[in-house]
């Protein structure tokens, strides 16, 4: 009976494929799952891949894929337990066996509302559009379906399209503003397959965001709307809560060598060079901030330098850095140096 429930869940043609890259995720993946899985209106499969979880993960995943079949469990080849490979190559495993007509982002640490996909799914429909996005709520504790989302929501919810250099120009990384680098798209799985699109498997910051432009640059009709209905949990365990110069050189390496195959208008062109400045100016403040936490003040100083427009964005973190340095230097003589009660 279990096996011709599965066989019948696969004959379902399927409306929404969601790709879910988890690692590490055991304490909040159960509600991204269940949160797929309750969307009103809609035929879904949930494709998880596990990529290296060393905590309790894969047994959750494994008990709810046990209750529903429309969990799939997929293999990233190449994961060690322990050592990921990272959110990009765990989303092409899921992209290379999903059946939706549609594929959606959700991230193992996050979940949607009931009515997202339909909403996204008539919104498309509407518009015409390969590429759509809502707008994230953030939140890390308790999440309020009603909170503040990243975009304004006025008091109607309204539409707007993105083209390519647009999307260059506001997802800079160390600039003000909404970057919608952060929005969880759907995608028209046909448009995808037909370009060929794929992740970069060495990137690990801005997976979706590569995406996405190269979504883009193919043609993809990008719409976004104000309505909210995906949950973006932050905190210290959110991949995107620290940038790594590693992973900002891979970035950069990444975009590069994408920019370069394309053909490019002058304002796609000039939204290209201000973007992988951007990253320059992000490599030097993780410099400057790994050098300083190494106490080599100087190396971070003579890095500083050379790059003015850091400086502005360096001046907060260095000042904490430092204040946390000088208080570990003093910690141990304050007993002795003050009477007691007066520290």
């Amino acid at each position: 009976m279990a096996n011709q429930i599965v066989a019948d869940a696969r004959d379902v043609s399927v409306d929404i494929s969601f790709l879910m890259a988890a690692h590490n995720a055991a304490p909040w993946i159960e509600t991204a799952i269940r949160s797929a899985l309750d969307q009103a209106g809609v035929a879904v499969e949930i494709l998880v891949v596990d990529d290296g979880s060393v905590d309790g993960t894969a047994s959750v995943v494994a008990r709810l894929a046990a209750e529903d079949p429309r969990i799939r469990r997929i293999p990233l080849d190449g994961a060690q337990t322990g050592a990921p490979r990272g959110p990009s190559a765990a989303r092409n495993a899921a992209l290379k066996a999903a059946r939706g007509r549609w594929l959606a982002i959700l991230d193992a640490d996050d979940l949607i509302v009931p009515d997202r996909s339909r909403t996204l799914l008539d919104l498309a429909a509407a518009t015409n559009a390969d590429l759509i996005a809502d707008n994230p709520i953030p939140f890390s504790g308790g999440f309020d379906p009603h909170g503040a989302g990243m975009l304004e929501r006025g008091r109607e919810p309204y539409l707007f399209t993105v083209d390519l250099a647009q999307y260059l120009t506001c997802n800079r990384m160390l600039t003000p503003g909404v970057k919608l680098g952060y929005l969880k798209p759907m995608l028209r799985a046909d448009f995808v397959r037909r370009h060929g699109l794929r992740y970069d498997a060495e990137v690990r910051i801005g997976e979706d965001f590569l995406f996405c432009a190269a979504a883009l640059a193919a043609g993809a009709r990008f719409v976004v709307s104000s309505y909210a209905g995906y949950g973006y949990r932050r905190g210290p365990a959110s991949l995107s809560h620290r940038l790594h110069l590693a992973d900002i050189q891979r970035l950069d390496a990444a975009f590069a060598a994408w920019a370069e195959q394309r053909e490019r208008s002058p304002e796609i062109g000039q939204a290209a060079h201000a973007y992988r400045d951007s990253l320059a100016t992000a490599q030097v403040i993780a410099r400057v901030i790994d050098a300083a936490q190494g106490g080599h003040w100087l190396r971070g100083a003579a890095l500083a330098l050379a790059r003015p427009r850091a400086w502005r964005l360096l001046t907060g973190s260095l000042m904490a850095a430092a204040g946390n340095r000088f208080k570990k230097r003093l910690r141990p003589a304050l007993p002795d140096a003050l009477p007691a009660g007066q520290g």
